[in-house]
């Protein structure tokens, strides 16, 4: 239906409707708890900035959080949830420690520093996009930091659909010898930089 971002953002705006997200809430948990502490922290796919939220309140107090997102906007050449991603960065206070790089995940990777704490990827899940994504974002992870990477497992609540960035993650990442397995957390994979 026509318009149904802009009475979703409305209903944000004016506190009778919450900002969407696709991770579950045992996922939600795990990026809390593996961004906890870090000092940069990257999202790929920010979408209404329910995660980004999650993300920066969890990392150091004096951390920034670099979320990219190409925010692609409708027929009236407005985005709707980068409306929302800035009224809930805002209303969670976190919004001076976010910086919303307004790209597609390949054309932004100069835009982040050199090296970082904890990567979430959660953008484009088709095999090209994520075996872009990979080798541009796996290098810029330090030793120790983790990277989590969502809908790389499915779980029964998927009817045996499987995205590229499943078979990409089992048949790419999961041998990448730089990397250590963590946990899985319903369709997230968590990582370790060696």
């Amino acid at each position: 239906m026509k318009g149904q971002s802009f009475f979703h953002y409305l209903g944000v705006l004016f506190g009778v409707s919450q900002p969407e997200t696709q991770t579950t809430p045992r996922e939600r948990e795990a990026l809390a708890k593996y961004a906890s502490g870090a000092s940069t922290v990257v999202e790929i796919g920010v979408f209404e900035g329910v995660n980004t939220v999650i993300l920066s309140k969890a990392m150091s107090k004096d951390g920034k959080t670099f979320g990219i997102d190409p925010f692609f906007k409708g027929g009236l050449g407005v985005c709707y949830h980068k409306k929302i991603t800035e009224t809930h960065l805002k209303r969670n206070k976190v919004r001076n420690l976010v910086s919303l790089v307004e790209k597609y995940s390949f054309d932004a990777v100069s835009d982040i520093p050199a090296t970082v704490d904890f990567i979430f990827i959660d953008g484009d899940h088709s095999w090209e996009g994520i075996s872009k994504d990979w080798p541009l974002y796996s290098d810029k992870l330090k030793a120790g930091g983790i990277m989590a990477l969502h809908d790389t497992s499915t779980i029964d609540a998927d009817g045996g659909y499987v995205q590229d960035s499943v078979r990409y993650y089992n048949e790419v990442i999961r041998h990448d010898d730089r990397f250590e397995w963590v946990e899985n957390v319903d369709r997230m994979n968590i990582l370790r930089r060696k």
